[in-house]
């Protein structure tokens, strides 16, 4: 590959990782408020793509202390809070419950628990802290 070539790919994969970026983090902020959209996974998400295409959007990112908390965990032991998984299970909970008043056809009621109970056991195997660095100040004996 010659290295115009290599300049033009590498521009296309940064708009890439931009529009993911800015795709998750349209979509994290409309599921802070919407139920049934998580919005962890794509704060998580957007933090990645942020990372290798939009320093601007990373540092918007980690400005802010509810998507700062979510990452750092998450890049510290693939962690997820018990707050966001009882937040998580709640808003599953709530769209199951809108899904089945407003009758929605049996096939997407069933699709649709079908995908929330994998969101839902993915997240509660999760650990809910940071695991603890050794203790490097005492020798071993």
């Amino acid at each position: 590959m010659t290295e115009q070539q290599q300049t033009k790919s590498s521009g296309v994969q940064l708009w890439v990782y931009k529009l993911i970026a800015v795709v998750s983090l349209i979509l994290a902020i409309i599921g802070a408020v919407l139920p049934g959209l998580p919005t962890t996974e794509f704060v998580i998400l957007c933090a990645w793509a942020s990372a290798k295409g939009s320093p601007t959007i990373h540092r918007f990112l980690m400005s802010k202390p509810f998507f700062r908390n979510m990452i750092e965990n998450w890049q510290n032991g693939k962690v997820i809070s018990r707050k966001n998984k009882i937040l998580s299970a709640l808003s599953m909970s709530v769209c199951l419950l809108i899904l089945l008043l407003h009758k929605v056809a049996l096939v997407w009621v069933v699709v649709s628990t079908i995908g929330m109970l994998i969101g839902s056991y993915y997240i509660w195997r999760r650990p809910e802290k940071v695991p603890e660095a050794p203790d490097l100040s005492q020798e071993e004996r």
